[in-house]
C-alpha cells in the first residue's frame, strides 16, 4: 500500500516530469496509477489525478488515452476547475474529434453562464488546436453572458487578443488588378 498523496506530491511529480514523450507517458502512469489505486488520507481528488495524467498522455502524444483518462476522471464525479468536462474537451480536440468537443463545450457553457473560467478554458483550448473561429465564438459568449463583471471582461479580452496570433496581411490592392507589393518573409 502507498502513501496517501497530497498536492505538494502531485506537484513535485509533474514539476520532475521529463519534457519529451518517454517522461510524459512515464508521469502519465504513475498517476493513473495513484488514481485508479486511491488510498485513505489522499488529499488529491481521483478526477484531479486522472485529469493530470489525461494532460500528460496529450503530451505524450497519446490522444486516445488522453481521452480514456479524461472521461474516467469525468466518470468519478469529482470536480476539477473550472469544470472536469473542460479537460474532455480538451482530450477531445486532441483526437481532432471537434464536432463533440463544440458540442460538449456549449453544454458546459449553458450550465456555467457567468463562470469567466469556463470560457477561458474553453477558448484557449480552441485557439490552442487551431480552432479560432470557435475560440472567438466562445469568448464572445463569455463576453455578453459576462458582460456585468469587470474584471471577467477584462480576462475574456486578453485571453482574446493573445489567441488570435499575427494578423494576416490583407492586400486590397490584389483585388483591384494591381500586382502585389513583396513583403518580407519571417
Amino acid at each position: 500500500m502507498r502513501a496517501p498523496v497530497s498536492t505538494t506530491d502531485l506537484e513535485a511529480v509533474e514539476l520532475s516530469a521529463a519534457n519529451d514523450a518517454p517522461g510524459q507517458r512515464a508521469v502519465a502512469e504513475l498517476l493513473e496509477s495513484w488514481a485508479l489505486g486511491a488510498v485513505p488520507g489522499d488529499s488529491v481528488s481521483r478526477g484531479r489525478l486522472l485529469v493530470a495524467a489525461s494532460e500528460h498522455a496529450a503530451f505524450a502524444g497519446d490522444g486516445a488515452r488522453a481521452l480514456r483518462l479524461a472521461r474516467q476522471a469525468l466518470g468519478t464525479g469529482d470536480h476539477v476547475s473550472p469544470d472536469t468536462r473542460c479537460y474532455v474537451v480538451s482530450a477531445l480536440l486532441v483526437c481532432g474529434h471537434l464536432g463533440e468537443a463544440v458540442a460538449l463545450a456549449e453544454q458546459v457553457l449553458r450550465e456555467r453562464v457567468t463562470d469567466v473560467e469556463a470560457y477561458l478554458f474553453l477558448g484557449e483550448e480552441f485557439a490552442w488546436h487551431r480552432q479560432p473561429e470557435e475560440a472567438q465564438r466562445v469568448y464572445t459568449q463569455g463576453l455578453f453572458r459576462c458582460s456585468g463583471d469587470e474584471e471577467a471582461v477584462e480576462a475574456l479580452l486578453g485571453a482574446w487578443r493573445r489567441g488570435r496570433g499575427r494578423p494576416s496581411v490583407v492586400d486590397l490592392r490584389a483585388g483591384a488588378g494591381l500586382p502585389a507589393p513583396s513583403l518580407p518573409v519571417d
